[in-house]
């Protein structure tokens, strides 16, 4: 009998100690007086979910409420936007430097941010420095390359790893984590699974990365091509497979009509496009995140000549396990994937080593 009240007592505190919640109060001002009675609210990251709104009164706003978990948080008011960890006390939210204060964890998330900062303006200046002494893009593009990676991405991966695991269970690791994706490779990605704990792990944003790098483990180079559906200009069904493994290199190009960089490379396209059609280079263009409407308009404004497919199921991108594009990716003539994330002179000059005995 006494196993089974300790038994129970146990339970009890499990389920005590899951539901407890904190108290916390968000407060700002806004310079606008056009948002006096308007609404306002706070949006987690996690699940892009509204979890509480307020009204505006003279140009200013309160949030009150209970929070179990001191989740990574935003609230918008027109353009402009603050950042947030919604943790237990008083948080001063600053739509206008982004900068919260008022608890340890949001000061941590300040500290962090300026880091991560300090980190990629170092980087930038070296960058700066590059341009002046080699005007060339073909001149500082290696050295900045071999630069980036011995310093710059090894500092900031540092930094954050540090970051995540010392914040598992709050939202600072959670908005660590997501940088940490944005330079990491797939072996990174995989060594850092041990250190995140279960919390992190649960987050639907962590899951999603997550899934992203296995799509890129199962897409990387020297695996075979994955198929996916789609349309051509004249809404005909077209897949990837129509030209992807049929004898010929492919160059696929994943854009959209609202990227400027996709546009940039429409040029670097044409050009090699002009060069080797007639010696068998096949070029397709997949537009995906964009509207029918617009990536017609594209096509005839930019003069692309070569196949489209539209990804009207919105695979591509998570099937390649890309998050930015213009993305480019080089097919061999038996569909295996020679090179990911090719542009400018780079993929001139890969088009030109594997088409020179053509």
């Amino acid at each position: 009998m006494k196993y089974y009240f300790s038994l129970l007592a146990c339970l009890v505190s499990f389920i005590a100690h899951a539901q407890t919640t904190y108290s916390y109060r968000v407060e700002g001002e806004l310079t606008d007086n056009s948002f006096n009675g308007k609404m306002l609210y706070i949006m987690r990251y996690d699940d892009n979910r509204y979890i509480d709104s307020t009204r505006v009164e003279n140009q200013k706003f309160v949030f009150e409420g209970r929070t179990a978990i001191p989740s990574f948080c935003r609230i918008d008011a027109g353009r402009n936007y603050g950042n947030f960890i919604l943790d237990e006390g008083t948080i001063k939210v600053n739509l206008y430097t982004h900068v919260p204060t008022g608890t340890k964890l949001n000061e941590a998330f300040n500290k962090t941010i300026a880091t991560v900062d300090s980190i990629r303006k170092k980087g930038f200046a070296h960058l700066a420095e590059l341009k002046k002494e080699k005007p060339n893009a073909e001149d500082w593009q290696p050295v900045w390359a071999e630069y980036y990676e011995q310093k710059i991405r090894p500092s900031l991966l540092g930094y954050l790893k540090q970051q995540i695991i010392s914040n598992k269970d709050n939202g600072v690791g959670e908005y660590a984590f997501r940088n940490y994706s944005m330079a990491c490779n797939t072996d990174e990605m995989d060594a850092l699974q041990t250190e995140i704990g279960n919390w992190l792990n649960s987050l639907k944003t962590v899951q999603a990365i997550k899934a992203r790098f296995e799509a890129l483990k199962s897409t990387a180079v020297g695996k075979p091509f994955v198929d996916i559906a789609g349309e051509n200009t004249e809404g005909k069904e077209t897949r990837l497979s129509d030209f992807v493994g049929k004898g010929n290199y492919v160059l696929v190009d994943m854009w959209a009509s609202w990227c400027a960089p996709c546009r940039e490379e429409i040029p670097n396209l044409a050009e090699i496009y002009n060069t080797y059609k007639d010696k068998g280079l096949v070029i397709l263009g997949i537009a995906t995140w964009d509207k029918k409407d617009r990536i017609i308009k594209a096509i005839g404004d930019l003069n692309m000549t070569w196949p489209q497919l539209l990804d009207t199921r919105q695979k591509v991108m998570e099937l390649y396990g890309v998050n930015g594009i213009p993305h480019i990716i080089l097919f061999a003539p038996d569909g295996t994937i020679v090179a990911r994330n090719l542009r400018g002179d780079e993929m001139k000059q890969k088009v030109a080593e594997i088409m020179k005995d053509k």
